[in-house]
């Protein structure tokens, strides 16, 4: 059985995902789970406190999805489909979007120890493609334009942004531009 923090952190994450940082409440937690207010601010006394842990919650997501990742024996490619479908299952979900996004869109609004680990989530998770990518070119499996580091931006956006719009669009979108995606790497 998950012990209360845990509980507390995985509906700040679904909730995070579906309405944004800055968009639901302690007492929309605590509705949720059937607990106090109180309880809530016993394990995180301000909501910037449920912030951090929030992103360590998705750092901790990510090292163990990127790791997982950087043992498959597969070609680089293969590697990037399974970032793609790692990003998916966890943005999958009614109305759901990944949480780096909806943080990213809160930016303005959240404290600075939220900015700060938001962008060190978007540095490692850059870093992450930028590092695939580069295997990829000095393989001869990839033969994009330009420098490693800007394609990897490129990438991820492309694959943020297709998450986004799928939302409204529906998931041919997603589908059809990371098809595109892979498709512009190999050249």
């Amino acid at each position: 059985m998950k012990n209360r923090k845990q509980q507390i952190v995985e509906l700040g994450l679904s909730l995070l995902q579906t309405r944004g940082f800055e968009s639901f409440s302690y007492q929309d937690l605590a509705r949720e789970l059937g607990i106090t207010k109180a309880s809530i601010h016993h394990h995180f006394p301000k909501k910037a406190d449920l912030g951090v842990a929030l992103c360590e919650a998705i750092q901790i997501w990510h090292e163990q999805q990127f790791a997982l990742i950087n043992s498959h024996p597969g070609k680089v490619i293969d590697k990037l489909d399974l970032y793609i479908k790692g990003n998916l299952r966890f943005a999958s979900g009614e109305n759901k979007i990944c949480p780096l996004s909806s943080l990213q869109a809160d930016v303005t609004a959240l404290p600075d120890t939220m900015r700060i680990a938001l962008k060190r989530m978007d540095d490692h998770e850059l870093d992450f493609i930028a590092e695939l990518l580069e295997q990829g070119k000095e393989s001869g499996e990839f033969r994009f334009p330009g420098a490693t580091r800007s394609q990897a931006m490129l990438f991820v956006l492309a694959c943020k942004g297709a998450l986004q719009y799928s939302r409204v669009h529906g998931e041919q979108i997603f589908d059809d531009t990371m098809a595109q995606m892979r498709a512009q790497l190999i050249g």
